[in-house]
């Protein structure tokens, strides 16, 4: 998405629109007069906001090229490896930055699995824990062909992608020994934990793999009213976890199943890849809202309007003004 992006930024589509512009949001081309890392200069080490000076504009690439600016000490990062990143995306053409997880305060998660992009892969591709990587990357192989206006990011930019590696990490917030924790840490490994709940009126019918909490494989919108573009965030708990409750500033661990109304596939899922961890301040606003105060280890169903999912912004199989449905089970926080 994911969800995400999303992965957060780079995975499901679920993270692309909460990703917050830090500069103008200017969209222009201009005239190339740089190539590559010659248009801009980075310094500053692993774990710190990097300092980019920029010399010109940068011509929009043919291909993406990466270096190492700060070579790690830590191990080679592998293919299947949850990596705890931070990341900072810079336009080539507005010289500005787009975007910083060091000006939202937090890393995000990148996990290295079938979702994750291939310009992704081929900054990790090669790298070891506590790298400071810098690539010059065409904007629409990274973020799509649409680029991202609410970044301020134009179809055919030249961008500047500075990745700091700090961690691996594992795809669910590992727990601690504590008798407190056991609740968190046995929903985290597991499917839902809880009492079941009934499923609202409004609500279309799940198809289930095996039993209650096994995992979603569809939904039925028979006899579903089509949703008004200007409907609210409808929430319901399926089954009621008995871990903690999600607060705004956690990160969590969940797996999802989305598709809009009418439809009969859905636009993403991660049951049968890696769950997704994300700070629940960088995923969509219905997640944020939809998921504020539930307790680990339940399965919630979202019906989230367009105001609070991507809006008039269409997305990889999501038309624009699209309602969004989603099964979810929440696995861990941290």
């Amino acid at each position: 998405m994911r969800l995400r992006r999303s992965a957060s930024l780079v995975v499901p589509v679920l993270l692309l629109p909460a990703l917050a512009a830090c500069g103008s949001t200017k969209i222009g081309y201009g005239d190339p007069t740089a190539t590559g890392f010659s248009g801009v200069t980075i310094s500053g080490q692993p774990g710190t906001a990097p300092t980019v000076k920029w010399h010109k504009e940068i011509a929009y690439p043919k291909a993406t090229t990466v270096k190492t600016l700060v070579k790690g000490t830590g191990p080679a990062v592998q293919s299947g490896d949850s990596v705890s990143a931070y990341v900072w995306l810079g336009d080539g053409i507005t010289k500005l930055q787009a975007y910083s997880d060091y000006a939202k305060g937090n890393a995000e998660t990148l996990t290295w699995d079938s979702k994750l992009g291939s310009e992704w892969v081929k900054l990790l591709d090669g790298a070891h824990y506590g790298d400071r990587i810098a690539a010059v990357v065409p904007s629409d192989k990274l973020l799509g062909a649409a680029g991202s206006p609410q970044l301020g990011i134009g179809t055919q930019d030249s961008l500047v992608v500075v990745l700091d590696l700090m961690q691996k990490t594992t795809p669910s917030p590992s727990a601690s020994p504590s008798a407190s924790s056991s609740a968190d840490a046995d929903a985290a490994l597991k499917a839902p934990k809880g009492k079941a709940q009934a499923a609202p009126a409004w609500m279309p019918k799940l198809t289930l793999a095996k039993g209650p909490t096994s995992a979603p494989t569809g939904m039925s919108f028979d006899g579903v009213a089509k949703p008004k573009a200007n409907g609210k965030l409808k929430t319901a708990i399926l089954i009621k976890g008995t871990g903690k409750k999600v607060k705004a500033t956690d990160t969590i661990t969940a797996d999802y199943y989305g598709m809009v109304y009418g439809a009969k596939t859905p636009f993403d899922q991660s049951y049968d890849k890696t769950p997704l961890t994300s700070a629940l301040n960088q995923l969509v606003p219905g997640w944020q809202k939809g998921l504020a105060g539930v307790p680990v280890g339940s399965r919630v169903f979202l019906q989230i309007p367009p105001a609070l999912g991507y809006g008039a912004q269409a997305q990889n199989g999501i038309p624009a003004n699209s309602t969004l449905y989603f099964v979810l089970d929440v696995l861990g926080v941290s």
